[in-house]
């Protein structure tokens, strides 16, 4: 199916993938472990674990639990994997899975809570792009943040975007379908975001640091917090459509 979609000014084509669309890179977690993903950050031993339930696609999900003080690794609280994907400029990426938000997910107030991100192989600095949760007194809701092009020695980045992708409901999955062509250039670089079946983003945008690559991490990663926060992913996937 083609749809064509206007979004400030400029006309883009999306193709809906097919359901025979070839999975490339396989991080579903229905191994029931982790050795599908590189490497695990976790504080302590139970932080990041195997579930049956709340399960979106197969038998497994992942549960990731953060509490005051983990710190697997330098920067923020955290529980999470990475792979690395090695995914490059001139590249384009497709991912699919799934996140649900359970009555114990407790984001930071006004702070970032990000839950997936693609982060630049750079040792410092914000990932060049991530979904995270943006939470107020009496809401929270879903954003993806991307940034690109030139890096400075301050971590500034020449260009940044943000979308609002909808509201954050307790105790149902959300389902996440995303391309990324991979470039420092905004007029390159591109970004296509479905979420549970509707397109949000659909936008030309850098999305990536200049010379540099990413790799894919999910889990639950934020400032500094005195609460626990859980989160489950399911189904994650690189696919070709």
């Amino acid at each position: 199916m083609l749809v064509l979609l206007t979004l400030s000014g400029t006309l883009f084509a999306v193709t809906a993938p097919s359901a025979s669309a070839r999975i490339v890179v396989r991080l579903d977690y229905d191994t029931g472990s982790f050795t599908q993903w590189s490497s695990v950050q976790e504080a302590a031993p139970g932080r990041v674990t195997i579930v049956r339930s709340p399960v979106r696609q197969g038998q497994f999900a992942s549960k990731f639990i953060v509490k005051p003080g983990d710190h697997p690794v330098p920067g923020g609280e955290r529980a999470e994997v990475f792979f690395g994907s090695k995914e490059n400029a001139g590249e384009t990426s497709w991912w699919r899975w799934s996140t649900y938000f359970p009555t114990a997910f407790h984001p930071n107030l006004g702070g970032w809570n990000i839950f997936t991100q693609w982060h630049h192989t750079g040792p410092n600095c914000t990932s060049p792009v991530h979904f995270q949760v943006r939470h107020f007194r009496h809401r929270s809701r879903l954003e993806l943040q991307v940034w690109g092009g030139r890096l400075s020695s301050s971590c500034e980045p020449q260009y940044k975007r943000l979308w609002v992708l909808g509201k954050v409901r307790r105790n149902r999955w959300y389902r996440f379908e995303v391309m990324l062509r991979w470039s420092a250039s905004k007029s390159y670089g591109r970004v296509l975001v479905r979420v549970n079946g509707q397109t949000k983003v659909n936008a030309h945008a850098a999305t990536l640091y200049k010379g540099q690559g990413v790799y894919v991490k999910q889990g639950f990663y934020r400032g500094d917090s005195d609460r626990t926060t859980t989160i489950y992913h399911d189904g994650m996937q690189r696919f070709k459509p």
